[in-house]
């Protein structure tokens, strides 16, 4: 179709990202146009819930390449989005936004916000967390907002699959 996601800012609200990852890498991001710089990222700081977190917070510690101008980690409360046992966001990521040598996702030259919404030491994604990271999604001015928040089949306790079904 021709759309490649230049022009677009795509949030990601998840498990977190893996931006040392070579389909986040600026070698395949060939886009010119960046929505969101670090100016911009820089002057709207002070307005996100993220910096009421961290004492100090500046656009340094979020700020981790034009491909991702912005990630956080709301659950935990730090500048780094790096999960350490659950890859979800950066495979979620990878297909909205990713591009390497291996893979390319639907739109590769979109830039990513990375916002961690599941701690690495509590298992779940507490409403507060995803609240601020959607508060922190329009003082950045995101165009898409993707979550991939779930539980099993979508009900509220836990089932037993068995070969494709599932028993009450």
């Amino acid at each position: 179709s021709g759309y490649d996601g230049s022009g677009i800012v795509v949030a990601v609200l998840d498990t977190g990202l893996d931006a040392n990852h070579s389909a986040f890498s600026t070698k395949h991001f060939t886009s010119e146009n960046f929505v969101l710089t670090y100016d911009e990222v820089k002057n709207v700081l002070n307005d996100t819930v993220a910096s009421t977190m961290v004492e100090g917070l500046s656009v340094d510690d979020v700020y981790i390449s034009e491909k991702v101008p912005f990630g956080f980690d709301y659950a935990d409360g730090d500048p780094d989005p790096y999960s350490t046992h659950n890859n979800h966001g950066t495979h979620v990521s990878g297909v909205i936004v990713g591009k390497d040598d291996t893979i390319t996702g639907v739109a590769p030259n979109a830039q990513l916000v990375s916002m961690k919404i599941f701690s690495d030491v509590v298992d779940t994604a507490r409403t507060s967390w995803i609240l601020s990271a959607l508060e922190d999604c329009v003082v950045l001015d995101v165009d898409v907002i993707n979550m991939s928040l779930g539980t099993a089949c979508g009900f509220s306790r836990q089932h037993k699959f068995l070969s494709g079904a599932f028993v009450l």
